[in-house]
């Protein structure tokens, strides 16, 4: 072949379009258009036109997962963060107590 042939989607108006939500995507806060959507080993992946071609991101990466799992968006403060740390050694402590009575009997 003397030349590459272009292969254009077309864009699926039922799709819709959705914003990529990953706080490291460079493209995160931006809203694509939706051309295809797959499964790869049991994730949604989806297909989205850019100014720069077609991308593929999983929808962890997107709007679409955050309606699904609110929780996965939640960030944690130092106070926060601490607390579970203590909550956590606190159970350690309580577990090496219950092996140590299970061990004297």
């Amino acid at each position: 072949m003397a030349g590459s042939a272009r292969i254009t989607q077309k864009l699926n108006p039922l799709l819709g379009s959705l914003t990529i939500t990953h706080p490291f995507h460079p493209l995160c806060g931006q809203n694509y258009d939706i051309l295809e959507v797959k499964k790869f080993n049991g994730l949604q992946r989806y297909s989205l036109r850019t100014d720069s071609g077609v991308i593929c991101v999983p929808e962890s990466w997107t709007d679409r997962q955050i309606h699904k799992l609110d929780f996965h968006m939640t960030h944690f403060d130092a106070f926060t963060l601490k607390e579970l740390a203590q909550l956590l050694q606190s159970l350690e402590v309580s577990v090496n107590l219950f092996d140590k009575s299970k061990q004297e009997e």
